[in-house]
């Protein structure tokens, strides 16, 4: 199955989702309240499930089968009943339709994990971030980066430009789209932050500003970051710092160039009759800027709040001086690791496919160990679509940067990979990304059997146009994420001449397997269609979860439409019954 490249459309009031359904809310409590739990009577769900555990005859599952069941299917054992004996379909419908009983329950943040340099994690990251709707020619907003921050992104992109009186913009291209001032983005940045995870925001620049401007940019970042931004006080860095030690902080990224006053100034710089390096000259200005932040910090250490902006220390510094994440090129693997250094630096999608063509995978993964690596889509895709990460993550490369506003699949699969850890928008790698030593694998380590049992709530899937004609619905069943494991499978299509009802709920009972060669990497991606002739793959509805999250047994998959919302409305919604089998390949 292909990528869905959908068109975005621009960010308004009506349809700007800053909450997420699928990633905020894994309790189920008010998906639980507006499911239907209607299912066709085609289907027999309940002797389905228990099938083997009841007695047929009587319909009746005792407390010792039921308590087998959650141990056998469900891999529980610490649930307690009430009575001796329960019909089938009560049982179902109270212990199978309940809110803990999700495919992937809220995960919560591993702090043990959390102490590791940053190349070590996967980053949730943006591509133009600011951009509201097409590359070319929608506006540029706040609102946008606002609804990036609250959907888990902590890598936010930003396009300056010199722009007139009001100081420097953030646009894309110089061309069609509408401005915003860099202010107002570093502002919004600065207010929405650590809304939804502590861990840090990394604000990574496309700078195209003069010299005269790149210094107001570096002025307008430490009014408006203030005590969020972080500076170091070294230059260079041999290990990055770990998320838990930038917790609330705000890092900036930018391109490494040696700009033509540091070259001025180590022309006239002389300490003990030695010229000093660019890297020494920005590692002192770092400390200058460190040094004047914790100074303003005291000095206002009864206020509970920093210094407004026109309090601010007025520190001569330049740009480079505040940025800590440095973009670069390099010429060759063996170069960059054999450096002292670490740096991060940016492929295209169109460098990411020749770079993984031609170099080897372990090649690939020992340079991620240190260094950080961006990837973002091409040029080419004006309508904002996304290409697939699965690639970029299977080479351990941190920042794959999607753009937020497309709502498209590889967003989906975004969504679902980034559940994990708390929804904190930080993943720890797989150790095998993490230490070149270890064996990349190169056989399935996990089997799993994904059966699609009965659908629920189809009735807010009528057609618009035309009430009186229900959805011919399929379920495709794709796992993403990693390289070696991008299979699909799909289901029949169910018809009905139901509109509403029992009957007009589908249902299948069809198993699918899949082999597993990177579960820590892989999203189970569940997409449904309206097979319709009038329509041809209508989307329907989506859920994406990561592998490794999935629990055992028969589990409830809510839907949610393509922003990342529950479908239907604020009364009625649509769920999915499977059962989840794994097994392990490893002796």
């Amino acid at each position: 199955m292909g990528l869905c490249l959908s068109t975005p459309s621009t960010l308004s009031k009506s349809n700007d989702l800053y909450h997420l359904d699928c990633m905020s809310d894994r309790k189920g409590s008010d998906f639980l309240r507006k499911l239907s739990r209607e299912f066709n009577p085609g289907c027999d769900v309940a002797t389905v499930i228990f099938a083997g555990y009841f007695d047929a005859g009587g319909r009746k599952i005792r407390q010792v089968a039921l308590q087998q069941f959650f141990l056998e299917s469900q891999h529980e054992d610490q649930l307690a009943f009430t009575w001796d004996e329960y019909d089938i379909d009560f049982a179902f419908q109270y212990f199978m339709l309940a809110s803990n009983n999700l495919v992937t329950l809220e995960s919560t943040v591993d702090e043990s994990t959390m102490n590791e340099p940053l190349s070590h994690y996967f980053i949730n990251s943006s591509h133009n971030t600011f951009i509201s709707g097409a590359q070319l020619f929608s506006d540029s907003s706040t609102e946008s980066i606002k609804r990036a921050l609250m959907h888990g992104c902590r890598v936010i992109e930003l396009d300056c430009y010199d722009g007139g009186s009001s100081g420097p913009v953030v646009m894309h291209n110089g061309i069609a789209t509408s401005s915003i001032t860099f202010r107002s983005a570093i502002k919004t940045i600065y207010e929405e932050a650590h809304t939804t995870s502590d861990y840090p925001v990394i604000i990574t620049l496309d700078n195209h500003c003069s010299r005269k401007k790149r210094d107001e940019l570096a002025q307008i970042l430490l009014q408006e970051l203030r005590e969020k931004l972080y500076v170091s006080k070294e230059s260079f860095k041999r290990v990055w710092p770990s998320p838990a030690a930038l917790k609330g902080k705000i890092l900036i990224r930018d391109k490494h160039k040696v700009a033509e006053n540091f070259c001025r100034c180590m022309a006239k710089a002389n300490v003990s009759g030695k010229l000093i390096s660019t890297f020494e000259f920005t590692r002192n200005k770092r400390c200058a800027i460190h040094g004047g932040l914790v100074a303003a910090r005291v000095s206002h250490s009864k206020s509970s709040t920093f210094p407004e902006m026109n309090q601010t220390p007025s520190i001569s510094v330049d740009l480079r001086s505040i940025v800590q994440i440095d973009n670069m090129k390099f010429r060759t693997f063996g170069s960059a690791a054999s450096g002292e250094n670490v740096f991060s630096c940016s492929w295209s999608e169109a460098t990411l496919l020749h770079q993984t063509q031609n170099a080897q995978r372990d090649v690939l993964c020992a340079f991620t160990e240190r260094h950080i690596l961006r990837c973002y889509p091409a040029g080419s895709r004006i309508m904002s679509g996304n290409f697939d990460p699965s690639m970029a993550w299977s080479i351990g490369a941190q920042m794959v940067a999607l753009n937020f506003q497309a709502n498209d699949e590889p967003i989906w699969i975004n969504r679902g990979k980034y559940l994990a850890n708390g929804a904190c928008g930080f993943i720890r790698k797989p150790d095998y990304l993490n230490n070149n030593g270890l064996q990349l694998l190169v056989e399935p380590i996990l089997l799993l059997e994904i059966t699609v049992l009965a659908c629920s709530g189809w009735d807010i899937f009528l057609n618009e146009r035309n009430p009186s004609m229900s959805p011919d619905t399929c379920i495709c069943i794709s796992l993403s994420g990693s390289k070696l494991d991008t299979e699909s499978r799909m289901t029949s299509v169910f018809s009905s001449r139901a509109q509403t009802g029992p009957c007009a709920q589908p249902y299948y009972n069809e198993t699918f397997n899949f082999r597993v060669f990177e579960p820590e990497l892989s999203v189970l991606l569940i997409t449904v269609y309206d097979k319709s002739a009038a329509w041809k793959d209508r989307f329907l509805a989506q859920s994406s979860s990561p592998v490794a999250l999935l629990r055992p047994g028969i589990r409830l998959v809510p839907l949610y439409d393509k922003f990342g919302k529950y479908v239907g409305d604020h009364t009625a919604t649509a769920c999915v019954v499977i059962k989840v089998k794994q097994s392990t390949t490893r002796l």
